[in-house]
């Protein structure tokens, strides 16, 4: 079986990949599109918050009509939030104002499909890719015989574990603190001190040792309830379970909205928060990576929704060059680097400033957050380091000797 395009996963990047590029190529091209879910996109594996189109305008300024390009319809908006509060592990709240909205994720990941499957694409639910060698894929169905395809160009879209960058040569070995493990709960019937415009993320050893915990408004009466831990900084018997259970039944604050509250959902996940892969583009197989499977993510938050959504978008466009005017698929990795790259960096000397501030010690964090107000935290939210951190970044190995 020979088809033009061969889109491996179906999540918010090659949901994101299918759809812009069933509308750009109609019936010119033949699009297969195949994700190992029974339900693509489902189970959401994330906090589904996304900032608001003017505060992605200012996140990411080089993406053309950022303003347009990251609107959403009110159908795939959950709730409205305008601020973020940073709690300190000796509760310590910082907030600053940050307007965003929490997606019906899932609902809008279905949408992209369709739109695919409307414009001609072909999408295989319960597909499982198994091996990728001389120009052809092969993959699995429904626990079926196995069945070839020779696709043209092949879109990598499977995920933090992406086997198409495996067996591409393009994925880095990265070390475990690139990675954060996390668990969320929806949960619903919350206290009331639950504020639904308030994005909360909590910091500390027992909540998210070399990461941070979070309550993310999904509506009045529910939220995504999360915690992520880096196993370098991880001490005795703590693990993301115990970490979460201790938001919810130990912090001062978080327990008095969430203890008693009930768990409709549960998920667990990784998220790549180190810098993206250097290389995204195999010009031998004419495969691309987008999103998750080529870290496309923003290091100091953790968040994946906006990338992926640029980095397919920029993809599709990139197809669509190379089929009718033969230009070069690396173009693909000039435009997302032009306009993301700069993002990448600043999020990931956030996050290792972080990591040296920190060092998985609650006193050091407390410290440094008791230096910070809320227009630092603004900084810090947009991907900018504050300029006292800068300052103290000379210093810090003395500091850090200091604080105890």
């Amino acid at each position: 079986m020979d088809v033009d395009v061969l889109i491996v996963g179906l999540g918010p990047a090659g949901a994101t990949v299918l759809a812009k590029l069933a509308q750009l190529a109609g019936s010119e091209l033949s699009i297969l599109a195949v994700d190992q879910r029974s339900q693509p996109g489902f189970p959401v594996q994330c906090g589904e918050f996304m900032p608001s189109p003017e505060e992605m305008a200012t996140l990411m300024p080089d993406v053309p009509d950022a303003l347009q390009f990251f609107s959403f319809d009110e159908q795939f908006i959950s709730t409205h939030t305008d601020r973020i509060s940073f709690f300190s592990p000796k509760r310590k709240v910082i907030q600053t104002p940050f307007q965003g909205y929490t997606l019906h994720r899932g609902k809008w990941n279905t949408h992209l499909i369709e739109i695919g499957k409307k414009y001609g694409a072909e999408v295989r639910p319960s597909t499982c890719v198994v091996g990728m060698k001389n120009g052809k894929v092969t993959f699995v169905q429904n626990d079926s015989k196995r069945t070839q395809v020779t696709p043209r160009i092949v879109v990598g879209a499977d995920g933090v574990s992406s086997r198409i960058a495996k067996w591409t040569g393009l994925a880095e070995k990265r070390p475990n603190k690139h990675f954060v493990i996390v668990k969320q709960h929806v949960m619903t019937d919350l206290g009331t001190d639950y504020d639904p415009t308030d994005v909360q993320m909590f910091f500390g050893e027992k909540y998210a040792p070399g990461a941070y915990s979070w309550i993310i408004p999904k509506n009045d009466n529910t939220a995504n309830v999360g915690a992520g831990v880096r196993l370098p900084m991880l001490k005795d018997d703590m693990n993301v379970s115990k970490a979460l259970s201790n938001l919810i039944n130990v912090h001062s604050t978080a327990s008095r909205i969430l203890n008693g509250a009930h768990i409709k959902q549960t998920i667990a996940g990784v998220v790549p928060v180190g810098p993206p892969y250097q290389h995204t583009v195999d010009l031998k197989s004419h495969t691309i990576l987008v999103g998750d499977a080529a870290c496309q993510v923003v290091s100091s938050v953790g968040g994946g929704i906006p990338p992926s959504m640029v980095a397919g978008s920029i993809a599709a466009n990139a197809i669509i060059r190379f089929i009718r005017k033969k230009v070069p698929l690396t173009d693909y990795q000039s435009q997302w680097q032009l306009q993301m790259l700069k993002m990448f960096k600043s999020a990931f000397k956030l996050r290792q400033f972080f990591d040296k501030i920190s060092m998985g010690r609650d006193s050091r964090i407390q410290w440094y957050m008791n230096r910070l107000n809320s227009s630092d935290i603004n900084n810090v939210v947009h991907c900018n380091v504050p300029w006292k951190v800068s300052l103290a970044m000379p210093f810090m190995r003395v500091l850090n000797r200091i604080i105890t």
